[in-house]
C-alpha cells in the first residue's frame, strides 16, 4: 500500500499537463547531462531507428528537446492551451489525446522517408503534439483571441490556418530538396491527427467514453496567451453557462450531449445564432445545473 505523500501518489495527483511538463524537463536535464550517444539511441527518432525495432521512440523522442529555445517556446505554447483542454475533457481524455497525437505525428514524419524518398534523419521534439493541441483549441474556440507574443492579437482560428500554410509550403519546400532543418511532416502530423479526432471521429463513435463517463469542460476565460471574446460583440463566453462548483458525476448523457452541442455553437458563432428552443434548452439545462451544483 502506498501513503498519501507517496511519489506515486503525487503523480497520480497531478494535473495532466503539469505531468507532461515534468517529463519534458526531465528529459531536456537529460539531454545535458548524460552521454550523447545514449540519448541519440533512445530519444529521437527516425525510420531506420524504428524499423530495426525501436518502436518505443516514436515516443520517448516526443518529450526530448536538446536546444533551449525549441523547449521553451514548445512548452509556452503547450501551457497556454494545454489547460483549456484538459478543463474540457478531464485529465484521462486528455492524456489519450495528447499522447496520440504525438505517436501519430512520429509516424508522420519518419513515412516522409520511405513513402516519399526524403532523407531519413533523426528527429525529436513535441511540436507535433503541441500543434495539436492548439489546433483542437482553434477548432472548439476559433474566436477566442490570442496574443502572439503576448503583443499581438489574433483569432485563433486565423494562428492555425497560418501555422498549418507554412507548415504546408515547409513540406513543399523539402520535397524539392531545400532543407528547412524542421520537422514540417510532424505539424501537420499534429493537425491532421486533431481534424481526425475532433471532426472526423465523432460521427462514428462516441468518444467522451475514453473519460470514464465523467466529463469535465470549461471555455478558456484568461490565460497567459488568450483572451475571452469580448462582452462588446454582445457574446457570451460558454464558461458563463458552467457552475463554479463541480456538479454531480451522474447526468443524462443525452443532455451531456445536447449541452456541449449548443456551447461549441456558442463559441463559434455567437450566442445570436441559437434559436427560441435552442436558447430554451440552453437556459433550462444550465439552470437545472446551477441548481444541483
Amino acid at each position: 500500500m502506498q501513503g498519501a505523500g507517496s511519489t506515486g501518489n503525487r503523480i497520480r495527483q497531478m494535473s495532466g499537463v503539469t505531468l507532461m511538463v515534468a517529463i519534458n524537463v526531465l528529459i531536456f536535464i537529460g539531454w545535458q547531462f548524460s552521454s550523447g550517444a545514449f540519448m541519440n539511441a533512445q530519444f529521437t527518432v527516425s525510420w531506420g531507428g524504428v524499423s530495426s525495432g525501436k518502436i518505443w521512440t516514436l515516443l520517448t523522442a516526443t518529450f526530448s528537446h536538446v536546444d533551449f529555445w525549441h523547449f521553451l517556446i514548445n512548452m509556452l505554447v503547450f501551457i497556454s492551451f494545454a489547460p483549456v483542454l484538459e478543463s474540457r475533457w478531464g485529465k484521462r481524455r486528455f492524456l489519450y489525446f495528447y499522447i496520440g497525437s504525438l505517436i501519430f505525428s512520429s509516424m508522420c514524419m519518419i513515412s516522409l522517408s520511405p513513402v516519399f524518398g526524403l532523407r531519413d534523419v533523426r528527429c525529436l521534439g513535441a511540436s507535433g503534439g503541441v500543434l495539436a493541441v492548439s489546433t483542437a483549441f482553434a477548432i472548439y474556440y476559433p474566436k477566442s483571441i490570442v496574443l502572439i507574443w503576448g503583443i499581438l492579437p489574433a483569432p485563433a482560428w486565423l494562428i492555425a490556418a497560418v501555422l498549418t500554410f507554412f507548415d504546408l509550403k515547409g513540406l513543399l519546400d523539402q520535397f524539392n530538396g531545400i532543407r528547412t532543418g524542421v520537422g514540417h511532416g510532424a505539424h501537420l502530423g499534429g493537425i491532421l491527427f486533431a481534424i481526425l479526432v475532433l471532426w472526423v471521429l465523432p460521427r462514428f463513435f462516441d468518444l467522451s467514453r475514453l473519460d470514464g463517463g465523467r466529463r469535465s469542460r470549461s471555455a478558456p476565460s484568461r490565460s497567459a496567451s488568450s483572451e475571452p471574446v469580448s462582452s462588446s460583440s454582445g457574446q457570451r463566453s460558454p464558461a458563463d453557462y458552467y457552475p463554479q462548483k463541480p456538479t454531480q458525476e451522474s447526468r443524462d448523457l443525452a443532455e451531456e450531449n445536447r449541452l456541449d452541442q449548443l456551447l461549441t455553437k456558442v463559441s463559434r458563432e455567437g450566442i445570436e445564432s441559437l434559436s427560441d428552443d435552442e436558447r430554451d434548452d440552453l437556459q433550462r439545462i444550465s439552470q437545472k445545473r446551477r441548481d444541483t451544483s
